[in-house]
């Protein structure tokens, strides 16, 4: 079992603490790892194919994409070093989506913090953090999958800190000795087509966190994203886990 599972209830920092942080960012998740459990973080591919921490396809909501480049772009269509001059941090001052005051650490980050997977892995090694890899990229082969992301796990011995998801579940049915989570949704697949996958644990949207579906899944392991008020209670419902922005 994924180590952090043997606690009775854990608390996933999503994309880091990004409330208070400019998410996907190494200062979101250093300042989780004393609140949380473990981190969650998102991994998408440049054009020249490099691991880039980055949650959205398109580069608008959290980048000066359009002041650099004149127009929106998805990050498929820009190179790594295009990356490293976008800046990620204003738009979280000019307009943190999570209302709250900003810690004074984020007026000084340097204004392009896109980390490459990299920086995260050494983090996650130098920190004996655990943490939550999802796959967001859905159009690039396995084997860049396996060169670039499953390999640099196994380059940074971080095959028993890290857990990987997707919601492009044909990644997932290829990888083997790594601990794996299946993400949905919209609507939940049967156990059978489940248990084919072999999966470490289940990572749901809280809508379909009811009581019906978690008895169902009862056999697994269940993450709930993302749940940011107390009201939301599922540990009662047979949640492992929830996925927090605060």
């Amino acid at each position: 079992m994924y180590k952090p599972f043997f606690k009775k209830h854990i608390l996933i920092a999503h994309r880091g603490y990004r409330a208070f942080y400019p998410e996907n960012t190494i200062l979101a998740f250093e300042k989780s790892l004393k609140l949380f459990d473990m981190f969650e973080f998102d991994v998408q591919f440049t054009k020249d194919f490099e691991p880039v921490v980055f949650h959205d396809e398109y580069l608008h909501r959290c980048t000066n994409v359009k002041e650099i480049f004149g127009k929106n772009l998805k990050i498929n269509e820009v190179s790594f070093d295009e990356v490293k001059k976008l800046d990620n941090v204003s738009w979280f001052i000019k307009n943190n989506p999570f209302k709250v005051k900003i810690p004074k650490e984020v007026y000084k980050m340097h204004k392009n913090s896109i980390p490459h997977l990299d920086e995260v892995l050494a983090f996650i090694k130098k920190n004996h953090a655990y943490a939550n890899l999802e796959i967001k990229a859905a159009n690039v082969s396995y084997s860049i999958i396996k060169e670039k992301i499953l390999d640099k796990i196994n380059k940074f011995s971080l095959k028993e800190n890290i857990i990987i998801s997707s919601f492009h579940h044909n990644y997932l049915k290829k990888m083997k000795g790594f601990y794996k989570a299946l993400l949905f949704e919209k609507e939940l697949a049967d156990d059978e087509y489940i248990e084919q996958f072999f999966p470490e644990s289940i990572h749901i949207e809280k809508n379909l966190a009811t009581e019906k579906n978690m008895k169902k899944l009862n056999k697994f392991v269940v993450n709930v994203y993302t749940v940011n008020k107390r009201k939301e209670y599922f540990f009662n419902l047979g949640a492992k886990g929830v996925f927090c922005d605060y």
